[in-house]
């Protein structure tokens, strides 16, 4: 109901404080007829329509993206009234929608009537604060027809996902991300600087082809200016492991205090991994991603021709849970196999030195890089702040 249909009620009790006559029955009567005839039509116009969600394929955690649904009335009736959006409307919302606020929308707008087979299109920004692969919330649509006595509200299910990727790592966290990301960058820059450049041959020049280096002795002898080709090897190779596993003493008998914690550490190897797949592939380098609670994706055994996106790296990042470090061991060494010693940089929260990593450490070839996602300093404050007390 709304504040006409309230003051309406209004109108209704006054009229039985009065004496019965004319015209207080009529008046009692006309407002009695109007709530129940505006609510019947309210329900009856009640809007059906169709939609299709236009949005990205992924989106960063915290960040807003733009969107846009289309909506089309099939309806023999027009849609008269509209308020349409993601919104949180009527108080059997209110109480949900406060605890379970994990995403965040642009306001709705009022559209005054859509016809039969016309269509409107809503444009606005949506974010969501956690990453994963989620559903879009189910879009409202409400109709106040005739003379706004009534909400009558819609949920239409927009049956669409998408992959809210990890916060890129920042340098200017803490020292400690910050000696992590350099690591990787001087990795990744050694693998590139050992690239050497090769000659290939000599050609004529031609207008506008940029001069690499004169070549005076073919060009005295041919009479005409020749250049000498250069050119760098193939792209190189390199293969990304994020391991997912969690060491055992954070898998049981934990707090939900450390839960928390170890969900923040988690969630920070994701940001560290986003970052190595933005600096290795910003240099050029052919990149393939395995990650421990994933099949590998076609192509990944052998098959080097076939380049995986980054889009598609970073929506197996949004996926990704974590494992037992027993069965993560297990897929490392596969793939350190199968990479037939290229390049290979892990990451993970395990140290190399612990007992579920015994074998690993064993097998571990030259090319391979091991890296331990350490704990941000302020955890560790907490942790030691935590056993003084205890």
């Amino acid at each position: 109901m709304t504040y006409a249909s309230v003051f309406a009620l209004l109108g209704i009790f006054l009229t039985l404080n009065v004496i019965w006559g004319f015209p207080w029955s009529g008046m009692m009567g006309l407002f009695l007829a109007i709530l129940l005839i505006g609510f019947a039509i309210n329900r009856a116009m009640s809007p059906k329509l169709k939609l299709s969600v236009t949005l990205p394929r992924v989106a960063i955690a915290g960040e807003p993206f733009s969107l846009s649904v289309r909506l089309t009335n099939p309806r023999y009736f027009p849609a008269i009234n509209l308020r349409v959006g993601f919104h949180r409307e009527g108080l059997r919302l209110i109480n949900r929608a406060l605890i379970l606020r994990q995403w965040d929308a642009s306001p709705p707008v009022s559209v005054q009537i859509l016809r039969s087979g016309g269509q409107i299109q809503w444009h606005g920004s949506m974010r969501f604060d956690t990453r994963g692969i989620h559903q879009l919330p189910p879009f409202r649509v409400s109709s106040s027809f005739p003379f706004h006595l009534y909400h009558s509200r819609t949920e239409i299910p927009c049956q669409t996902q998408i992959a809210i990727t990890p916060v890129p790592a920042n340098p200017n966290d803490d020292p400690t991300s910050r000696l992590m990301l350099a690591e990787i960058g001087d990795w990744t820059q050694q693998l590139v600087a050992g690239a050497p450049v090769e000659y290939i041959g000599n050609r004529e020049y031609q207008v506008g082809v940029p001069v690499r280096r004169w070549d005076f002795a073919s060009w005295a002898r041919l009479g005409r200016p020749i250049v000498r080709e250069y050119q760098s090897p193939s792209i190189q190779s390199v293969t990304l492991i994020v391991d997912t596993s969690q060491p055992p003493a954070q898998s049981r008998h934990a707090s939900p205090g450390e839960l928390s914690a170890h969900a923040q550490q988690f969630e920070r190897l994701m940001s560290i991994a986003t970052t190595a797949i933005n600096e290795i592939t910003s240099r050029r380098v052919q990149l393939a991603l395995h990650v421990t609670d994933q099949p590998d994706p076609d192509g990944f055994h052998g098959n080097r021709s076939a380049i995986e996106p980054s889009d598609s790296m970073l929506v197996r990042l949004a996926a990704a849970e974590p494992i037992e470090p027993r069965r993560a061991e297990k897929e490392i060494i596969e793939v350190l196999e199968a990479s037939r010693r290229q390049p290979v940089l892990i990451l993970s929260l395990i140290d190399l030195n612990s007992p579920e990593r015994s074998e690993l450490a064993s097998q571990l070839p030259s090319s391979a890089k091991y890296l331990q996602i350490e704990t941000m300093p302020e955890q560790n404050a907490d942790t030691s702040n935590a056993k003084l007390k205890s």
